[in-house]
């Protein structure tokens, strides 16, 4: 397009305080014309052109990738494993119950709660390895003999394959069997009693549940096996501190096992 003599005057008075596309919007014309016109009028002046081409807006750029936030999945329990160690610290009697509960109330935290067994004993297993180091003026603890350590590491290599829900299964006042596809464990004397012998009642599973539950109902004095029974059922439905303490129980008997397979047949110091 050419400009005519008057515009080409505008143009030239326009050029020192406006674009080129500013000043093809007021004359209504195109950039190429202001461009051409204001190119000749500087040749025309002996000068060099220095053209305000229109400037294409900057685009917003997005935040350095360090500066964002990074979100993640679901975190992994052992991601977190010091949150739950600390947890345990703090409250030694919590349940694989107690620690989903509080990691999803607290944290935002979804964990299944045989994930969390599983890393419940490996913690507690850990805290007593470390709780059993001699201390820098201290000999190394005792030793049992040998003819108990391979008693009790043959008991624990038998039950090496127990999880929670198999020990939850020898005793529950609601008689309940609870299965993930596979039968119950069969359950044997030693199972529930230990390999016997004094130096054992750390794995003697009745000796320790008779020690969460006869101060519970010792008051009531029952006489025989019914009234035991009608009494330990009452208060098996209405005392859920004793259930809880049970359930620590069932829970401390996978990394019991664990702990004696470790030291050989020696004490787990419980």
């Amino acid at each position: 397009m050419v400009l005519g003599a008057e515009v080409r005057t505008l143009v030239k008075a326009l050029k020192n305080s406006n674009s080129c596309q500013e000043i093809a919007q007021i004359l209504e014309c195109d950039v190429e014309s202001v461009v051409s016109c204001i190119r000749e009028c500087e040749l025309l002046e002996g000068k060099t052109a220095t053209l305000r081409l229109p400037q294409k807006p900057k685009t917003p750029q997005p935040p350095p990738e360090e500066d964002k936030k990074r979100e993640v999945g679901r975190p992994k329990i052992l991601e977190n494993r010091q949150i739950v160690e600390k947890m345990l610290i703090d409250h030694p009697h919590y349940t694989s119950i107690d620690v989903q509960r509080e990691l999803l109330s607290r944290h935002g935290i979804e964990v299944s709660r045989r994930t969390l067994q599983r890393r419940i004993s490996e913690i507690r297993n850990k805290q007593f390895q470390e709780s059993r180091l001699p201390a820098k003026d201290q000999g190394p603890p005792p030793s049992l003999s040998i003819e108990t350590r391979s008693k009790r590491l043959a008991w624990a290599t038998a039950h090496q394959d127990w999880t929670v829900r198999d020990w939850r299964n020898i005793f529950n006042m609601d008689d309940l069997k609870y299965a993930d596809g596979s039968p119950p464990k069969e359950i044997f004397l030693d199972t529930l009693m230990g390999p016997g012998g004094t130096d054992c009642s750390d794995l003697n599973l009745l000796e320790q549940l008779m020690a969460i539950i006869q101060p519970r109902i010792q008051k009531q004095a029952p006489k025989n096996v019914q009234e035991f029974h009608a009494v330990l059922y009452d208060v098996w439905h209405s005392d859920q501190e004793m259930v809880d303490k049970i359930e620590v129980l069932y829970e401390s008997m996978t990394w019991r096992v664990t702990s004696v397979i470790h030291n050989g047949g020696d004490l787990t110091d419980m």
